[in-house]
């Protein structure tokens, strides 16, 4: 929880003990007489409520410095004894109903108020959630006490005079609270009574939906912060999450800024040494912590940029097995080669070619022999299958050529087209997404830095000025006394100019890898087709000419067998051809053999050939999301986002908090506070430009 609570002055039970109170401990039933530290302040429970049966908890704390009571209402709780009637009022809350636990929650600041009226009574309240609701419903009716809330339940309808404004009750909204999140889109957030401030603290994220809310972890050790990546990697971290911390308040009077500027108070030494220190300790502290997320940031993109030629070999890796699976069929595996198994195969079917072609001509011999000759002579028929051989065999040729070319355009689409998916941007990088980033924290990094040592400049430059107005005044004072002449001397820092240079990159902010995904894949999807489809056509359509010649051919040799043996010859010729029938079969059969296996190749090819035709879009959307991680490895790309949140979050404070010191310190007589003041400038003008910078890394 945030040790940083500003300065001295700081009032006590200010917003930021009291949304820690309700938010953290509130939700571990503190027992009476335990202690509580907040913010360096030391609380002590007075008195507890658990366990009614309307579902109400709530304790009563005393600030053991300054002696003020606050009751804290805990918020929903449905683990506890009667953690249905919460359910049932966080239920009841949406109606006009006045459920029984509001009703107790007023009772019990009654009975608390009366019971410690010996300290002035109950000077302020404060709940999360359920509890926050709770406190509403009691500020309502007791505009002299002061409420604070975070994330609270709305109030039953009518419960509300509309024409109040409830300025005794502060509600903060965490950024990604689901609750009150939704109340605002639905518009009923105008059921919550008084002044409602956005806080940027939390994690987007569905698991952290919880925490979001509370505001706090409950871990046993009271850390406040969530684990980012893995340990021993890049960019491994850690995000505080505690709302308090995020509470911007003045540095000189612990009232927080949301509403407006602070009440003027008075340049003098003693307000000049606290902004000093404030800027030495909170500020820096702060801005340090800033710091921290931008270089688990940077360490992710420049781990990202290290391992590019790893990230681009992983995808190369990826597709070409993709390809090689996606027809299931082992004939084309090492098809992204080219000396690969479905050539080396082609070449065994020609050779099986040959070899059926040279049992036919076997079979063409003892054809064109007697009887077949004399058979030939007397019917007029011609057996020859030679002219076929010799087709299917340049088909089978041209099929070979198709799936060199095949192989050929898969190692271009694999040594060019995958690595054109990673290049663009603003300077047409090799690696567009990783080096935009990489360029624009460059930028980032060095605006951080003056930023850093403008604020210890300035910081410097108040402390000096704050010596010199005492020293001054003192001097003046000796002067006057003993009738001396004053010394003018005067050491203050100088001003340097930080002007923050101006980045070019990120404009698209981290669309960016979106915007290089959908351009350099639709690229790569038409570039690929067009490579690809043709030649799958092509050698498809061979394969389907083979098929129907083979076909033929089979059927030219069966035709010619049949003829042979269904036309006997004259019976005082049979004993001269008595192995005239067994020759035939033979033949037929050692033509016919080669030919099966090779009609079953065929088959395979062509199927394979239709599924890769058919199936490669598929395997285009199926591909994409490695592409997308190979852009920059989702996780890595969305904790740099996380990062940038939780950075340009503070910054977004700390510019919240010099917008009052310039406020403060503006409209002054005296030279020394109007420099100083246009400095103060300076400094909130920078940290707008890094805020923005830094808020282009999100997404």
């Amino acid at each position: 929880m945030n040790t940083l609570n500003g300065s001295p002055n700081t009032s006590i039970n200010n917003d930021k003990d009291l949304v820690e109170l309700a938010g953290y401990y509130a939700y571990t039933y503190p027992q009476k007489g335990e202690v509580l530290k907040v913010n360096g302040i030391k609380y002590r429970v007075r008195h507890e409520h658990y366990e009614d049966p309307t579902g109400l908890d709530a304790l009563t704390v005393i600030n053991l410095k300054t002696k003020e009571i606050s009751i804290i209402y805990v918020g929903t709780d449905a683990s506890g004894k009667y953690g249905k009637m919460d359910i049932l009022t966080d239920a009841q809350l949406l109606s006009d109903l006045t459920p029984a636990q509001l009703a107790e929650a007023r009772n019990y600041f009654n009975e608390m108020n009366e019971k410690y009226k010996e300290y002035g009574g109950v000077q302020s309240i404060a709940g999360n959630s359920l509890g926050g609701g709770l406190v509403s419903a009691v500020a309502t009716e007791n505009p002299e006490v002061k409420a604070v809330t975070l994330n609270p339940a709305l109030l039953p309808e009518g419960m509300m005079d509309p024409d109040k404004t409830y300025d005794n009750i502060t509600n903060y909204f965490s950024s990604y609270d689901v609750l009150t999140q939704t109340l605002i889109a639905l518009n009923l957030h105008d059921r919550i009574p008084g002044k409602q401030y956005e806080i940027f603290n939390g994690i987007p994220e569905f698991s952290k939906l919880a925490t979001n809310h509370t505001g706090y972890l409950r871990n046993e050790d009271g850390t406040q912060y969530y684990v980012i990546g893995e340990v021993g990697k890049p960019g491994y971290g850690k995000i505080y999450i505690d709302a308090d911390a995020h509470i911007v308040s003045s540095i000189w009077t612990g009232v927080p800024l949301y509403g407006g500027h602070s009440e003027r108070i008075e340049i003098n030494k003693e307000n000049l040494d606290l902004l000093a220190s404030s800027l030495q300790s909170h500020v820096m502290e702060r801005l340090n912590l800033a710091h921290e997320y931008l270089g688990n940031s940077v360490a992710i993109v420049e781990d990202e940029a290290s391992r590019y030629y790893e990230r681009l070999s992983r995808l190369q890796k990826i597709f070409e097995e993709m390809f090689e699976n996606l027809i299931s069929e082992p004939l084309f595996m090492g098809i992204t080669s080219i000396s690969n198994r479905l050539t080396a195969e082609i070449d065994h079917l020609i050779s099986l070619l040959n070899v059926a072609e040279s049992h036919a001509k076997s079979l063409n011999s003892i054809l064109n022999s007697p009887p077949a000759e004399l058979l030939e002579h007397i019917f007029r028929t011609n057996v020859s299958v030679e002219s076929i051989f010799n087709e299917v065999r340049s088909f089978l040729y041209d099929l070979k050529g198709d799936v060199q070319d095949l192989s050929k355009s898969l190692i271009r689409i694999i040594s060019n087209k995958i690595p054109e998916l990673f290049e663009g941007g603003k300077e047409f990088w090799y690696d567009a997404v990783v080096s935009e980033l990489k360029a624009h924290y460059g930028i980032v990094n060095n605006n951080r830095d003056k930023l850093l040592t403008h604020i210890s400049e300035y910081q410097k430059q108040v402390q000096d000025v704050a010596a010199n107005f005492h020293d001054k005044d003192l001097s003046l004072g000796q002067s006057i006394k003993n009738k001396s002449t004053h010394s003018h001397s005067i050491s203050v820092q100088g001003t340097n100019t930080y002007k923050l240079e101006d980045s070019p990159y990120m404009e698209l902010r981290m669309k960016i890898k979106d915007f290089q995904m959908d351009t350099a894949y639709s690229a790569f999807t038409a570039s690929t087709q067009a490579l690809l489809m043709p030649i799958l056509h092509k050698a498809w359509v061979i394969t389907l000419n083979i098929e129907t010649a083979l076909e033929l051919l089979s059927g030219t040799i069966k035709g010619a067998t049949k003829f042979a043996l269904d036309y006997t010859i004259p019976g005082k010729l049979f004993g001269l051809f008595t192995d005239f029938d067994d020759k035939i079969r033979n033949r037929v059969n050692n033509a016919l053999a080669p030919l099966d296996e090779f009609a079953g190749t065929i088959e395979g090819i062509r199927k394979g050939l239709d599924r890769l035709i058919v199936e490669y879009p598929t395997l285009l959307r199926n591909f994409r999301p490695y592409v997308e991680t190979a852009l920059f490895n989702n996780s890595g790309y969305y904790n740099v986002h996380l990062y940038n949140l939780a950075s340009i979050a503070i910054l977004r404070e700390m510019e919240m908090l010099f917008d009052d010191v310039v406020y403060q310190l503006g409209n002054h007589k005296a030279e020394a506070i109007e420099a100083l003041c246009e400095v103060s400038k300076k400094v909130k003008g920078n940290m707008g430009i890094l805020y923005e910078q830094v808020d282009r890394g999100t997404i």
